[in-house]
């Protein structure tokens, strides 16, 4: 389920303000964080049950009822797009991507609420830059692409003052692909920087957690600062294990088993038959070959 969130933080906001309280006053009544009240009222977040429950009271209207209210009807089917996204990306499947993209294009034709077609378009615009990355290698195009994505919902937003804006989770995954672009084209200590930022302002149950987690391990791999590489491949193999999400835990491991070799770790070789285990699992043979080939290539490892 999908809403205008928009919509309904801008109705909350007016329910607090016709109340005369600030947003200091509401969180010290309710017990709820200034950075929760925030998100909401920007429309950056899905608010939980819990949360609108403690709210609820302190603005004297039902929000879980009022969120109801500005539900995306077609949401199921975009989330059904996305998914299959989500798949063939996990798979390094780049070159069939254009399935999706052009069910995105026909569902858009469809939707009349502005919200929601920002949100469609987005994620248009985010393909379109993984296409022009992967297929065709043009990294700037593809840069271009993800700065447009990220300007529908915040026009003021650039590279050098990405820090003063609050993010949804779409933008949160725009903002980690224009890293890792960033470390293609510019630099991996600015690739770095952007991807700390957006680890701390991921909610530690999104399940974007872990592939930010995957990719600061990287990245920290690249700079051979490996003990900060273990660290954050652990922090997403824990995300994984607790939501019961096994997609990306074999490159997860892979990174925990190579960071474990390079610090002297005797335990290296379990996390990477680990990862051997969920490739299969996951069905992905030949990316579970390409991490063999690497081992042997790379660090001398059979496994």
């Amino acid at each position: 389920m999908y809403y205008n969130l928009q919509a309904f933080g801008e109705e909350v906001r007016s329910i607090r303000t016709n109340l005369g309280f600030t947003q200091k006053d509401v969180c010290k009544l309710s017990g709820i964080h200034k950075d929760t009240l925030r998100k909401i009222e920007n429309g950056k977040v899905i608010p939980i049950q819990q949360t609108l429950d403690l709210l609820s009271p302190v603005l004297k209207k039902d929000l879980n009822q009022l969120l109801l209210n500005y539900r995306l009807n077609n949401y199921p089917t975009f989330q059904e797009i996305k998914n299959k996204l989500e798949s063939k990306i996990d798979r390094d499947e780049y070159q069939t991507l254009s399935v999706e993209l052009n069910d995105l294009k026909t569902l858009l034709n469809t939707e009349s609420n502005t919200y929601f077609i920002n949100l469609i378009n987005q994620l248009i615009l985010l393909i379109e830059s993984i296409i022009l990355n992967k297929k065709y290698s043009k990294t700037n195009e593809a840069l271009d692409k993800l700065i447009t994505a990220m300007k529908i919902t915040t026009p003021e937003f650039s590279l050098d003052n990405y820090k003063s804006f609050v993010y949804n989770s779409m933008e949160l995954r725009i903002l980690m692909n224009i890293a890792l672009l960033v470390n293609k084209i510019n630099s991996t200590e600015k690739s770095l920087e952007i991807m700390e930022f957006c680890i701390k302002i991921v909610d530690s149950n999104e399940e974007l957690y872990p592939k930010i987690c995957y990719n600061l391990s990287y990245t920290y791999h690249r700079l051979e600062m490996h003990k900060d590489a273990l660290k954050y491949s652990k922090l997403g193999i824990r995300h994984c294990n607790k939501y019961r999400d096994y997609n990306g835990l074999n490159l997860l491991y892979f990174r925990k088993g190579i960071a474990e070799y390079l610090l002297g770790n005797e335990t290296f070789m379990d996390s990477l038959k680990k990862c051997m285990y969920f490739c299969e699992i996951l069905g992905q043979y030949e990316l579970k070959n390409l991490l063999i080939a690497n081992c042997k290539k790379f660090y001398d490892i059979d496994i």
